[in-house]
This record gives C-alpha cells, structure tokens and sequence, in this order.
C-alpha cells in the first residue's frame, strides 16, 4: 500500500508538471538556438554583426538583420543556405575561416545516431533550413 501511494503521489507531481514544461519547451526557438550557438560569436547575438570575435577578424561580420534590404527587399534563402553548407565561397571569408556547417552537421549526425540508420543529407538540410529560417524572421522590415 505503501508504494502504492508512492506511485500516485510521483504520477501526480509528473502530470501536474507536464503542462509547464510543455509551455515552457513551445517557448524555445531552434533556429535562434543554433544561431546563437553557431553564429553569434562572430555575427552578435542579435545578428548584426558585433559579436565578441567580431573585432579579431580581418573584415567585420556583416549584419545579417538587413540581408533581404539589401536586396530588394527579398530575403536570399538560397544564397544564405549555400553560404551555411559550404557551397559558396565568400571572399572575405579566405581559406574558409567561416566553418562550412554542413560538414559539422554531417560529423553531429554521425555521432548522433551512430547505432541507427538515419538519412545523413536530411539531417544536415534540416539543421540548415532551421537556421535560415531564423534569419529570415530577424530581418529588418
């Protein structure tokens, strides 16, 4: 009887906590996540191009909030993905002092899920369109 009471009392605190932690994960932002733990070192926190590495580099990282003003009012989804991925070569950015995230991605997953089959290119896409999609909805109106 007495684990009995355990057992409801453990349950109760669980389904009582559910709702906060659901509300509290719908609160979280992927995108944002992976920018900020990516990118904002060199890019800023608010992605204008202040970030604490910012000031060491040989050219200042641009603010990437006016991407789609500064051209023509389209954000430039494609660029940007192929930029992330490694498929862009930036000239400023020399011998790829930028890392090529799509190689990093490639390595996570890996280790990720080592023991499961999983689709390499999906997972990297994913992580990819998270982060561009975060830096659409950062640009300046």
């Amino acid at each position: 009887m007495k684990n009995a009471s355990l057992v409801i009392l453990i349950l109760t605190i669980t389904l009582s906590l559910s709702p906060m932690a659901f509300a509290q994960e719908a609160k979280t932002d992927p995108g944002k996540q992976e920018f900020e733990m990516n990118c904002g070192v060199c890019h800023g926190m608010d992605a204008k191009g202040n970030g604490f590495l910012g000031a060491s580099l040989k050219v200042v990282p641009p603010d990437l909030t006016v991407l789609a003003k500064n051209n023509g009012g389209v954000f430039p989804a494609d660029r940007i993905s192929s930029v992330i991925d490694g498929r862009a070569q930036i000239a400023t950015h020399g011998t790829r002092d930028m890392p090529i995230w799509g190689t990093r991605y490639a390595v996570n997953a890996a280790q990720h899920f080592f023991d499961a089959p999983y689709d390499q290119e999906a997972y990297i896409r994913a992580h990819i369109l998270i982060l561009v999609d975060y830096l659409n909805r950062v640009q300046q109106k």
